[in-house]
């Protein structure tokens, strides 16, 4: 399997998103280019802007060889497959991103997926991370690190106008997902996506912070496991407020 990086295209493709919403970087000593990690963090609203900054910073300014690990449905259409492709986007199988880690890799993990870029109202921040513990699995697998990141802004830069909650809890759109073929392509409502008010996003200041490395090696139970993931889950909500007041400090 070969992993497409293109240092030239990343930098250029993200300048515009870097000159409008100005990303602050913290913890950036929490970065190790020598021993790859497994990088897990919040999915923010589409994951359109802040995904391909966050990528450019690891990668041209780090020298951390990253892949994202993205939804299937990104590389269902060719044009848009080669661009995610460029950005070293892999399509989120194990056994591609277990080759991925075999070439030594880090891995850029958003747990929440695609059901965590398709938030609703109310959701903003909300870490929708279902009964997912296989990126943890394979972190453990190849002795990788985790270092849990916090991305704030993005959830903002877009009002939803309507809400795709309206189609989802209808009484006819559930009589559709009991139909099991259908409620496996519409991944029980989870591929609807609310619709913004505007289609120009808010210029709101970016702001990424990198917390501590962590391992995975002492942890030899499912339950252990679980606490370990509520455990990340909780840092990256309090690196949210963290960032927040960070924010609220530069505005005065």
């Amino acid at each position: 399997m070969q992993v497409e990086h293109d240092a030239r295209w990343i930098k250029h493709l993200s300048v515009l998103s870097k000159l409008y919403f100005t990303p602050t970087f913290l913890g950036a000593e929490h970065i190790d280019a020598s021993k790859p990690a497994m990088y897990v963090g919040n999915h923010t609203l589409y994951g359109v802007f802040d995904s391909p900054i966050l990528i450019d910073y690891l990668y041209n300014y780090h020298k951390v060889a990253v892949v994202s690990v993205a939804d299937h449905g990104h590389f269902y259409l060719p044009v848009w497959r080669t661009l995610f492709k460029k950005f070293g986007a892999l399509d989120g199988e194990k056994e591609y991103i277990r080759a991925a880690m075999q070439q030594g890799y880090s891995i850029l993990v958003f747990p929440g997926g695609g059901r965590e870029v398709l938030k609703r109202k109310g959701e903003a921040y909300q870490l929708i991370w279902k009964q997912r513990y296989g990126f943890l699995k394979l972190a453990q697998e190849f002795n990788y690190d985790i270092v849990p990141f916090a991305a704030l802004g993005g959830d903002e830069v877009f009002e939803i106008g309507f809400d795709a909650n309206q189609i989802i809890k209808s009484k006819w759109f559930q009589k559709l997902l009991k139909v099991p073929q259908l409620d496996k392509l519409l991944r029980h409502g989870d591929v609807i996506p609310s619709l913004p008010k505007n289609i120009i996003p808010k210029r709101i200041p970016f702001y990424f912070q990198f917390m501590p490395r962590q391992n995975l090696m002492n942890i030899e139970s499912a339950e252990q496991l679980s606490d370990f993931r509520d455990q990340i889950q909780q840092q990256i909500y309090a690196g949210l407020e963290y960032l927040k007041q960070q924010r609220e400090v530069e505005k005065v």
